[in-house]
């Protein structure tokens, strides 16, 4: 049964995120515009051996706070970024969770690698002759939606999606669809992924990881760097938020969902499936290419996933596609895998925050196979339509659209995005 949907409007009233950069959102703010690179050697792991010791780790985060009216027991890396982002988002909302009607409320999240880092070190202690179940507690890829809901209490929907890179702007796709076919009022989103052995060791196997530095979308990249880190948004329905007089900061307005259907690991060089991908959330969102004023670009800085996007963008936008603010925050955190979408959608409404188009630091010579309006350092704007892409392996595809509010609610550009009581 398909569900009649509603016209209500999608808005996300709260952000919080942890990464390579910053441990809060204000810090996200002031270290997009400053241009500043995570990439550090990696201090969790012994990284001898990989192709390069080096990822956007987020070594400053301190899980401490995130204990402190919690079980004190040891819990995933997964949980700790999860929760610390989750606490974030809902002080920034202003939102009492249990004011909201429990089968309402629904968790949804993304993610690739899950409870890894336990599950790895529970295999070689085990390995080992030191088995301690316990461990695996958090191991589960659901374990931090759980937490969330046990400390929400909400008892609708709870749902962790794994696609991929697209996992998080998957997971902002079906928050979206809850709140328009009225199944939920409130839906905790995001995404999350650590920095683990084994996703640094398969892509160093794969060697599309650069020994070197992340530069997207530059004529002399040769590979991304890994990343860790979590964002979690709060999506209400326009009507729920107008009658706790929340603040719209931004408002989800549209996604397209595609598959390429051709290689597990290579992209298509067609760029067929991505370039629908972004019509699909364009029209959905009820805009025309000519509507989007930022691109919040996948952007991993391999050799052709670049291109490949550049081309889908050339599809969609024609020459303007050259042209239009776009970014590539990777540059900066990393590819965090799993919540890639979601770090998108924070870094969109930061640039808002902030007055600028986030940079795409190290980029330094446009490649004329497809060149994209990137710089290395963040310029003055206010993006109001924000299209953010994802692209990842198997040929997934997800793009969203995103309406974006200025911090006193007017714009010059456009009307503020309305939070109004329905009748």
């Amino acid at each position: 049964m398909i569900p009649r949907m509603r016209s209500r409007e999608v808005l996300v009233t709260g952000v919080g995120l942890v990464n390579a950069i910053a441990n809060d959102f204000e810090s996200f703010v002031e270290a997009m515009r400053a241009g500043r690179c995570g990439q550090r050697p990696i201090v969790g792991f012994d990284a001898g051996g990989l192709r390069n010791p080096r990822a956007c780790e987020a070594a400053d985060f301190d899980p401490g706070p995130v204990y402190e009216r919690r079980d004190k027991r040891k819990m995933d890396r997964s949980s700790e970024l999860v929760l610390a982002a989750f606490d974030q988002a809902v002080a920034m909302a202003g939102i009492d969770l249990r004011g909201v009607e429990p089968m309402r409320g629904a968790v949804v999240m993304g993610s690739t690698l899950g409870g890894a880092v336990t599950g790895f070190r529970y295999y070689r202690a085990a390995r080992e002759g030191r088995r301690r179940p316990s461990q695996l507690r958090d191991h589960s890829m659901h374990a931090p939606g759980y937490r969330m809901c046990i400390e929400s209490g909400f008892l609708g929907p709870n749902l962790v999606f794994s696609t991929a890179c697209t996992s998080s702007n998957l997971a902002l796709a079906v928050a979206c669809d809850l709140v328009r076919a009225d199944k939920a009022d409130v839906v905790i989103a995001g995404g999350f992924d650590p920095l683990s052995l084994i996703s640094c060791s398969g892509f160093s196997v794969m060697r599309n990881v650069t020994p070197g530095i992340c530069r997207p979308f530059d004529r002399n990249r040769d590979g991304l760097v890994l990343g860790e880190g979590s964002a979690v948004l709060i999506v209400e329905a326009d009507d729920f938020a107008a009658r706790r007089s929340a603040r719209a900061l931004a408002a989800i307005r549209g996604y397209g969902l595609v598959s390429d259907a051709r290689s597990m690991t290579a992209p298509d060089p067609t760029a067929a499936g991505p370039a629908a991908c972004m019509q699909r959330a364009i029209e959905m969102a009820g805009l025309t290419p000519a509507g989007v004023d930022l691109i919040c670009a996948h952007g991993t800085g391999t050799v052709l996933n670049d291109q490949t996007e550049a081309r889908a963008l050339r599809n969609v936008f024609g020459p303007r596609g050259a042209e239009i603010p776009c970014a590539s925050i990777k540059s900066m955190i990393g590819h965090t895998l799993g919540a890639a979408g979601a770090m998108n959608a924070a870094a969109a409404v930061a640039a808002r925050r902030g007055g600028y188009i986030p940079p795409t630091v190290h980029f330094e010579e446009p490649d004329p196979r497809g060149p994209v309006a990137c710089s290395a350092e963040a310029r003055p704007g206010n993006p109001r339509h924000v299209l953010s892409n994802t692209l990842g392996f198997g040929g997934s595809n997800c793009s969203v659209v995103m309406e974006l509010a200025d911090d006193s609610g007017v714009s010059e550009r456009a009307r503020p995005i309305p939070v109004r009581a329905r009748t």
